[in-house]
């Protein structure tokens, strides 16, 4: 079965987005870099979901949708959403469907990076706390995704451990060790 792009991005166009700024930047090369990553990533993570209508990066903006449960959530940051484990589903799938949005604009690649790893959060989100797997990318991608964004310095460490329940998750699905 082939596997399907995220809104018109390529698994490597992903990858490219999650390796912006990695290489150099994050292994002493360029800390400026990589705290910029960081500074972008942690601003996403602590907003509020944006629900006002009149803003252009906002959810009706970009998704035409909203629910009761989203209106619940409003007053919440993204990452408590992402890292609680009573967050709805439907909010853990705007919040995906939000951050793909978001990294198929065409945003600063800082922006899209952060947005990507929103994204696979939310993702690991569904699969860490609900056992719901919200992608057509396989279990072994997802399982993939998340060692690689484990090794990410920019990522925080509440992500991270997200990231590291999702793989065990993937994981156990594929009966890999």
């Amino acid at each position: 079965m082939k596997e399907e792009t995220t809104y018109g991005l390529s698994p490597q166009r992903l990858a490219r987005l999650l390796a912006i700024g990695i290489e150099g930047a994050c292994e002493g090369e360029d800390p400026a870099a990589c705290r910029a990553l960081t500074d972008v990533l942690k601003e996403m993570l602590d907003n509020k979901l944006p629900l006002d209508p009149s803003l252009p990066d906002s959810l009706p903006a970009l998704l035409n949708w909203t629910s009761d449960q989203v209106l619940a959530a409003a007053g919440h940051a993204m990452s408590n959403l992402l890292l609680d484990p009573k967050t709805d589903l439907s909010v853990i799938k705007v919040l995906k469907d939000y951050a793909k949005e978001l990294a198929r604009r065409g945003a600063p690649e800082a922006k899209q990076a952060a947005a990507t790893v929103i994204y696979y959060a939310a993702i690991a989100s569904a699969l860490a706390f609900h056992e719901h797997k919200m992608s057509l990318h396989s279990y072994e991608k997802l399982h993939e995704a998340y060692i690689e964004l484990r090794k990410k310095a920019w990522i925080p460490p509440e992500l991270k451990g997200l990231f590291r329940k999702a793989s065990e998750a993937c994981r156990q699905k594929t009966g890999t060790t």
